[in-house]
């Protein structure tokens, strides 16, 4: 059976206000404030119409008061109820005060009651039509918010950045538009549905509504039908809640839902609505899901160019040491009775050279790989500085030639908690670094600096420096340019890439620059230890062992 249209409004009225559980005192509440504005208005509008018979006025100004008073009525009160109450008391009122005889009910003149019959008709059409655009321009009100908050929950969807934010966004803005406690849940990477996240309307219920038993059914019920669950009582879902798919274009992405309380069911057009917020819902997710697709495609195809890029690394740069190997090897073998000493010696030291840089290439492939995997472990512990430099300077000694290395070190000790593997791997790159790219004689100097929460270090030299242009890429992965003047063995690129990679896991910063008085400068930064006054600061000794 159809509502009338009073019980239409009265029924907006009661979905307005019926969210805290106490729908039947709200109303109530609404009924005895419309009551008491009708009669304060309409006892005013009598007044004023006493007031006007006393001064002489036309009966016909008299009239218009109380319409004006209808017309009050019906502005500030819900439904047209109160508006027709209005116009009744206007008619008695006026035959009570102002038709002869006074105060009283009766009517002599025969055409008082027509005057009557038009005065109320007048004042019901009036309250009639007033109550109508109040109730449309209520109703452009809401659609107005409505399409407001619908474009602000587009323009936020645009700018999430993962799921996480697609729900977060929605389930906000669904409390605005809906005045009620939201429900959101998608599904995981596995298609199984993820704990629905609640958004609370004003805390007004217990965290908990959309986790008893019959809810998860529901919930259940709509992700895997793909149809809308709702409170039936034909039915055994007797839920509090609307629950509505998040339907993608091959299969249900999740389930929002709204709470419906004391049996406060969603208008027609309330339900529409989350229709079109869910499919908002689905294009965002699906976009998610899309950019997460292709950003494994990219890290695929990275990954796949950084082995091609080592392959060739590999078979271009190792080659020569290998033929060196390989002759020397050979030169021995064919002619070991020949050769004197010195001759097997210095074939045996390019044979030794050569297996070392075999070696050094080879970690530093291995750590790149380690690092594009995530699998670069740092195991920190308290190292000290100067002894990670020494062991550093003696593995590159033997390769170094006449290159003059210096070291410029405080004269306190001091200590870090850092992986001193790997500190000393990034000094081996630097200074072997150092030594490809200047000539035979030139001065490599190593410095250390403590400097407020942080340790300063610098691998300089007095050679020609580095080329502008090259400055802004020379962290870059297979960076191998080099001087036109240099003879030196042509590196794989990987060197100053895992050296900054390893500072930056760290905590710490590096850069390089070129001298004043020439040459190049790599600096890089370390944090220091922190002590009890919560200040990071290198650990000093007053003296050393």
């Amino acid at each position: 059976m159809k509502k009338n249209k009073v019980d239409e409004k009265f029924s907006e009225i009661a979905n307005e206000y019926q969210h805290s559980g106490y729908v039947e005192n709200k109303l109530k509440i609404i009924l005895i404030t419309n009551t008491l504005k009708t009669l304060l208005i309409m006892s005013l509008a009598t007044i004023i119409s006493l007031i006007f018979r006393k001064i002489g006025l036309h009966e016909s100004n008299v009239i218009i008061v109380f319409i004006l008073g209808v017309l009050f009525v019906s502005r500030s009160t819900d439904g047209y109820i109160f508006g027709i109450i209005a116009a009744i008391i206007g008619v008695l009122s006026f035959n009570f005060f102002f038709t002869m005889p006074y105060y009283s009910f009766l009517v002599y003149g025969a055409d008082y009651p027509v005057t009557f019959v038009i005065m109320l008709i007048a004042a019901v059409i009036t309250s009639t039509l007033t109550s109508r655009v109040k109730t449309q321009a209520k109703i452009s009100i809401m659609r107005e918010n409505r399409m407001r908050i619908l474009y602000k929950i587009n323009q936020s969807l645009l700018t999430a950045k993962n799921k996480n934010q697609v729900v977060e966004f929605c389930g906000e803005n669904l409390i605005d538009m809906f005045n009620r406690t939201i429900m959101i849940a998608i599904i995981d990477d596995n298609n199984n549905l993820k704990k629905p996240s609640v958004y609370m309307l004003n805390n007004q219920y217990s965290m908990d509504i959309f986790d008893s038993k019959i809810e998860l059914m529901a919930i259940e019920r709509c992700f895997k039908t793909g149809e809308v669950v709702e409170f039936d009582v034909e039915t055994s879902i007797n839920s509090m809640g609307y629950y509505h798919p998040i339907k993608g274009q091959n299969k249900i992405l999740g389930v929002v839902g709204i709470a419906c309380l004391d049996k406060n069911v969603l208008l027609e057009n309330e339900k529409i609505l989350l229709q079109s917020v869910s499919t908002q819902i689905a294009l965002a997710v699906e976009r998610e899901d899309l950019y997460e697709k292709k950003r494994q495609i990219n890290l695929e195809t990275e990954r796949e160019r950084l082995r091609g890029n080592i392959l060739r690394s590999i078979s271009h740069d190792l080659r020569t040491p290998l033929t060196g190997i390989l002759g020397s090897v050979s030169t021995i073998t064919d002619n070991y009775n020949i050769l004197g000493d010195d001759t097997k010696k210095e074939l045996l030291e390019i044979i030794y050279e050569d297996t070392s840089y075999l070696i050094h290439s080879i970690e530093n492939i291995l750590s790149m790989t380690r690092i594009d995997e995530g699998r670069l472990e740092i195991k920190k512990d308290m190292e000290i500085v100067e002894e990670i430099i020494a062991e550093s300077i003696s593995r590159v000694t033997r390769f170094s030639g006449s290159h003059n290395i210096k070291t410029d070190l405080p004269e306190k000790m001091i200590m870090l908690f850092v992986d001193g593997l790997l500190i000393e791997q990034v000094f081996i790159n630097l200074i072997d670094n150092a030594i490809k790219y200047t000539p035979s004689d030139s001065i490599i100097e190593i410095k250390v600096k403590q400097k407020d929460d942080s340790v300063l270090f610098e691998v300089s030299d007095n050679g020609k420096g580095l080329q502008e242009e090259d400055i802004s890429i020379i962290f870059d992965r297979f960076y191998t340019k080099k001087n036109g003047s240099s003879l030196e063995k042509r590196g794989i690129g990987l060197g100053l890439a895992i050296c900054k990679s390893i500072i930056e896991a760290h905590g710490g910063y590096m850069e390089a620059l070129n001298n004043s008085s020439g040459g190049a400068t790599f600096k890089f930064s370390l944090p220091g230890i922190r002590s009890d006054d919560n200040e990071y600061k290198a650990f000093d000794f007053n003296s050393r062992g």
